[in-house]
């Protein structure tokens, strides 16, 4: 039994002298690091949030016929610019002209109808007062002079509906601008566009003089946005071109699902992730002058300054840490023993731009921070 017990104590000994030479080598190693410093500086900051949106035309429009028939020609090409009340698409009007001629005589017969009968009426009327003609043959003369009035205005009716449905035969843009699709061809039969029928799209038109960004942003970062806020632009496909805009519309409710498309300044050194779940507001940017190789359905870059700092005390990005379960930033200060590890120590973060993050309040400004954090520091989202 005592052997048993001699044992037990000889190997809690031995577990003992493990530890703590594992632990004096951990020390020794930490000692050992050769930690990189940055002093913190004062620097105007500007915090801008970086979107992505897609190119539109202000003013666009879909044409299609308002009255049905076969195309005969079209005037126009994809891609081609054309003058407002220029004619785009025409009809085939023959069915039309004939019928327009017909609806034409038959006013020139209506009328012709109307005389006469007004004519009778009258001279009935007059025998009337002589008492040669009935009551009875003077009120049918009256009623027939009635309806032949109401024939001829029948008649010029259908001849004006005619005229504008020929009218309305020829196709023309109702402003100037490109067209940007063109579906028409010759010989198509297309249906005109009612109150109760859509009609067939022929073409698309778009004044490509005045453009703008239609976007969305997360509800983060929509609290900071206003109307009228300036904004720079940028264009992946042409990276040349740049255009200064502003918002000229947030929408007052947000739109579906995000993730969190816009970007605040960058990432910081053990920060978290992004806004996930966050719900989008559709928000549209005019662009003030645009570029002429910019075009509808391209993507564009928003750049929005959303705060400002001048004269911040500013440390880089990787020089501050955070907690994720506490949502608390840190930095590590130099210590005043150069074999210490460096001091960990809160801090309240504000302006941030690209590179650098102001430091509100918890850091000195002869202080100097770690660019690396030390070993044995731990945060609640390492495993």
């Amino acid at each position: 039994m005592k052997r048993l017990l001699w044992i037990v104590l000889a190997l809690g000994l031995l577990a003992g002298s493990i530890a703590w030479v594992l632990h004096a080598r951990s020390a020794a190693d930490a000692a050992k690091m050769d930690y990189s410093y940055a002093k913190p500086e004062r620097r105007d900051l500007q915090q801008t949030s970086v979107i992505n949106g897609t190119i539109t035309p202000v003013l666009s429009t879909e044409i299609r016929s308002e009255v049905s028939g076969r195309i005969s020609r079209v005037l126009v090409e994809a891609g081609a610019e054309v003058a407002a009340a220029q004619p785009l698409i025409e009809l085939d009007q023959s069915t039309l002209r004939v019928q327009l001629d017909d609806a034409r005589l038959g006013v020139v017969g209506a009328r012709l109808r109307t005389e006469r009968a007004e004519l009778e009426f009258n001279r009935l009327r007059s025998l009337a007062e002589k008492a040669l003609v009935t009551e009875k043959e003077l009120k049918e003369a009256e009623i027939a002079f009635h309806l032949a009035e109401n024939d001829t205005a029948s008649q010029e009716a259908r001849v004006r509906l005619l005229e504008n449905s020929l009218a309305k035969g020829v196709i023309t843009a109702p402003y100037g601008g490109r067209i940007l699709s063109l579906a028409a061809r010759p010989g198509m039969i297309v249906t005109g566009a009612d109150a109760g029928r859509e009609g067939n799209t022929l073409l698309e038109l778009a004044d490509l003089t005045r453009l703008r960004v239609e976007a969305a942003i997360n509800e983060i970062d929509v609290a900071v946005l206003a109307p009228d806020m300036p904004v720079e632009i940028t264009f992946e496909s042409v990276p040349e071109a740049k255009a200064s805009g502003r918002i000229t519309f947030i929408a007052p409710a947000a739109g579906k699902a995000a993730g969190g498309n816009a970007q605040l300044g960058g990432g910081l050194g053990g920060a978290g992730g992004s806004s996930g779940g966050a719900r989008d507001f559709p928000l549209q940017i005019a662009i003030d002058q645009s570029h002429p190789r910019v075009r509808p359905g391209m993507t564009a870059r928003v750049h929005i300054v959303t705060a400002t700092s001048s004269r911040a005390l500013s440390v880089p990005h990787n020089t501050v840490f955070n907690d994720q379960a506490s949502g608390d930033w840190f930095v590590f200060v130099r210590a005043p023993d150069p074999k210490a590890e460096p001091i960990k120590t809160k801090v309240e973060l504000g302006v941030r731009d690209d590179s650098y993050v102001e430091i509100k309040s918890g850091l000195a400004e002869i202080a100097e921070v770690s660019l690396q954090r030390p070993p044995g520091v731990k945060f609640s989202q390492d495993k």
